[in-house]
């Protein structure tokens, strides 16, 4: 499994567990456009720290999640196994960038070097995030901004003259 895959692996763990690990925006009046980006950063960075808890501590945790709860035995059986298909890319990754780095570790040594490598891995990622909060949201809003312009002027032009964009 490639870094893609896993991340790919990991948003859809995101994505199922959403719904129960964090309120919607729309529960909340002062929520902005912002707010659904937000929440799933929040969910990876609980997902992640899932992933470095040991099994009995990862089940008891995942039974706090009302969205975990709901699910069925055959769900929760796979929601697992993807957890664990997570780690064991996660420990891969680790090893590959430790023989990157030409490190010969013991398995104490090589335990840690995964802690320490996973741990500094997303001290960077929330240090990125936080840095390019203002460019993303100009970003969006742009974008947000060029799409309405680009279909409110179709809108009112009722786009009869080419037929394009609306389908029945």
């Amino acid at each position: 499994m490639g870094r893609r895959k896993l991340v790919l692996a990991a948003w859809l763990a995101a994505g199922v567990l959403a719904g129960g690990v964090i309120s919607r925006a729309e529960d909340h009046p002062s929520s902005d456009a912002q707010e659904p980006e937000h929440q799933r950063w929040v969910v990876k960075q609980k997902i992640v720290g899932l992933l470095e808890l040991p099994d009995d501590r990862l089940l008891a945790e995942l039974e706090k999640w009302p969205r975990f709860q709901k699910m069925n035995l055959e769900q929760k059986g796979r929601f697992l196994e993807r957890i664990a298909r997570m780690r064991v890319e996660r420990r891969r990754a680790a090893d590959r960038e430790a023989e990157k780095l030409g490190l010969t570790l013991s398995e104490d040594q090589r335990a840690a070097f995964r802690r320490q490598y996973w741990q500094r891995r997303e001290e960077m990622a929330r240090q990125l995030w936080k840095e390019t909060e203002g460019q993303r949201k100009s970003l969006r809003e742009q974008l947000e901004k060029e799409l309405k312009a680009q279909f409110a002027s179709k809108e009112g032009r009722g786009d009869s003259q080419n037929g394009a964009g609306t389908r029945p």
